[in-house]
């Protein structure tokens, strides 16, 4: 039985139907060109994300490069619902924004912010008496 189970595991990866294991569902190209576009009426995301999500126009703004792609999808989803609340991201891509968001491009988008470099980093305190 488990030698079956095998061989329809190295069927289905050598058909390619399998996803790579901890990869975005989104197309990071095209989540590029959505972060990019501006809406007639709206902003585009990079207006206040900057140039691949990697900055911010101000500190209430946050830096989205590198994030995992499983939970800047769930922000943008519960912005886009309501369910979670700022201003500016709701009047952009909530229900009746100017900026609205598919899912599609909501999974690319945040393909594409995974993908990029995070700006972020952990401060390492100096080791001492070594």
């Amino acid at each position: 039985m488990k030698s079956v189970s095998l061989i329809g595991l190295a069927v289905l990866l050598a058909s390619g139907s399998v996803a790579a294991i901890g990869s975005p569902p989104g197309n990071p190209a095209l989540g590029k060109q959505r972060f990019e576009a501006t809406p007639p009426g709206g902003q585009s995301c990079a207006s206040c994300h900057l140039k691949s999500g990697a900055g911010a126009i101000d500190d209430s703004t946050p830096l989205l490069a590198g994030q995992p792609a499983d939970y800047l999808a769930m922000t943008l989803r519960q912005y886009r619902s309501g369910e979670r609340i700022n201003v500016l991201m709701n009047a952009q891509v909530g229900a009746d924004g100017t900026n609205p968001l598919t899912d599609a491009d909501i999974d690319n988008i945040s393909a594409y912010l995974a993908a990029q470099r995070s700006t972020l980093h952990v401060h390492q305190p100096e080791r001492r008496g070594r």
